[in-house]
């Protein structure tokens, strides 16, 4: 096996990716705080209720989705130098 090959940090690749899903998360929650109060209805969650937890489900999502990317470009890498 070729020694020389580079490997990705799995683990800066999610937390990489965690981060940029928790500001996209964040974003669209606080663009949902930004609408006209016409469009809102009573029982709905605060804005920073919101951002929370699109901030948070939006880490897992995308974080989850890099780390899976990453292993399948180390996977398909290591099938290339077999």
């Amino acid at each position: 096996m070729n020694s020389d090959i580079r490997r990705p940090n799995h683990l800066r690749v999610l937390i990489i990716g965690a981060i940029v899903g928790f500001g996209i998360g964040a974003f669209l929650g606080v663009y949902r705080g930004l609408e006209s109060s016409a469009r809102t209805t009573a029982g709905e969650y605060s804005t920073s209720t919101a951002v929370g937890y699109l901030g948070l489900l939006g880490a897992i999502v995308v974080g989850l989705l890099a780390a899976g990317v990453s292993v399948l470009i180390e996977t398909l890498s290591e099938r290339r130098n077999r």
